[in-house]
């Protein structure tokens, strides 16, 4: 019997004392699946907030944890004491990286998924150059000092943080004076070269390891300029078969990332279709949402999580 721990982002209002309540409906049903399939094989999992986690002392730990077995909040169990550890959802955790960070730190001695140097790295989405070094097609992507020329040419780039999520700081900038909400603080984003093609589609591949599970097709609320696929600002979800070409494209991103130092176990590669050929928006290492039950796998895909990290676990035994 193992420990495992999943960090979940909770709805503290809708939580009760038998009721670990999650705030977002997408994950919500996935992360169940996850958990019941971990204990069917005999796992002890458990839920914990990541605010919850008390820093500054001596041995960062939990002050609230709750066990998915028995329904019920218990005693907090030591961190070193679980055998893997789930970095999966943690809401506003971009706003907070100081916190983050020493969540991660309180981690270092445990097995997580991903891997905390795969965790760091992928923050950042300027690690979008650096697969583009290695071969990748990204979307042509530019420091925001470097496409003023560009915007006057009547160029139309995507604005977006370099370290953000769920389309927060997001926008579409047609001119100069679009930056001026990010003045004096340009170092921070990055600009991406509009793509028309966003509105037939952001197709986001699922993965255990290097092995594909599931895809989705999100695209964009049909209104004005809105190019974002996000469901919280109005985007749509459907089940997606993608082709050859987007599983070997998606499953190369991730032997490259690999290759660069950063292992993956838990990732989504979100791509478009540009001129016949994928192009990577981004590669999902932390915080993915997996939209299983959008595909009826959710059941199966929790099965599929479940055996992955039970050898991940065993692998780990192994090797100490």
């Amino acid at each position: 019997m193992s420990n495992i721990l999943f960090t979940m982002a909770e709805d503290v209002e809708q939580s009760t004392d038998t009721l670990f309540a999650l705030k977002f409906s997408v994950d919500e049903y996935d992360s169940l699946h996850f958990a019941q399939s971990l204990k069917d094989l005999g796992h002890q999992v458990y839920f914990v907030n990541w605010r919850d986690l008390e820093i500054g002392t001596e041995i960062a730990e939990f002050n609230r944890m709750y066990r998915f077995n028995t329904e019920s909040y218990e005693k907090p169990v030591a961190l070193d004491k679980f055998d893997l550890i789930f970095v999966y959802k943690m809401e506003g955790f971009y706003d907070d990286p100081a916190r983050f960070s020493e969540m991660l730190s309180s981690f270092a001695y445990t097995n997580v998924v991903n891997k905390i140097e795969t965790i760091k790295h992928n923050l950042n989405k300027s690690y979008l150059w650096e697969l583009e070094k290695n071969n990748i097609r990204i979307i042509p992507s530019f420091k925001i000092a470097d496409i003023t020329e560009r915007l006057e040419q009547g160029e139309a780039f995507v604005i977006k943080p370099l370290c953000g999520e769920r389309g927060n700081q997001i926008f579409l900038a047609k001119n100069q004076s679009d930056l001026k909400t990010i003045e004096g603080r340009e170092e921070a984003f990055m600009a991406q070269q509009f793509m028309p093609e966003i509105w037939d589609g952001e197709r986001s591949l699922v993965f255990l390891g290097h092995e594909f599970q599931l895809a989705v097709i999100k695209k964009p609320k049909q209104m004005g300029d809105e190019f974002r696929c996000n469901e919280s600002l109005g985007g749509t979800v459907a089940v997606y078969e993608p082709t050859d070409q987007e599983i070997s494209f998606a499953k190369n991103v991730l032997k490259v990332y690999e290759a660069m130092g950063y292992p993956v176990h838990f990732s989504r590669v979100d791509i478009l279709q540009v001129k016949g050929a994928p192009i990577l928006l981004e590669a999902e290492l932390l915080n993915p949402s997996m939209y299983a039950n959008y595909s009826n796998k959710g059941q199966a895909f929790g099965k599929e999580l479940a055996r992955y990290f039970d050898r991940l676990i065993k692998a780990n035994r192994v090797i100490q």
